[in-house]
């Protein structure tokens, strides 16, 4: 898997790097490596986030707590307490009743 440092990112989305590392202190993500001098190398994945991000603030217009407001991480806390709701419905509806048994 290529890593790609804050440069070749911020080269990539058009932004600055100051940029997105205020990104990622504002949302929490995404969560880079650290190479052996503590700099920043970013996955597919990290830059994904970025473009959801950037795309937010960007094209949609939104200040960033609009944006932090809408944002949530496919593997953040609350997405994953979404999920469980939503599999805890789904065995409700699959589960047999145990009335009349």
């Amino acid at each position: 898997m290529r890593l790609f440092r804050i440069g070749e990112v911020a080269r990539q989305l058009g932004e600055q790097p100051h940029t997105l590392r205020h990104w990622e202190r504002h949302f929490g993500c995404p969560h880079p490596r650290r190479g052996s001098f503590g700099e920043r190398l970013y996955s597919e994945d990290d830059i994904a986030l970025l473009r959801r991000i950037q795309h937010l603030l960007r094209v949609e217009r939104l200040t960033l707590e609009q944006a932090k407001r809408l944002f949530v991480p496919r593997t953040s806390p609350e997405r994953v307490r979404q999920v469980q709701r939503v599999l805890r419905a789904l065995q409700l509806l699959v589960e047999p009743t145990t009335e009349g048994s």
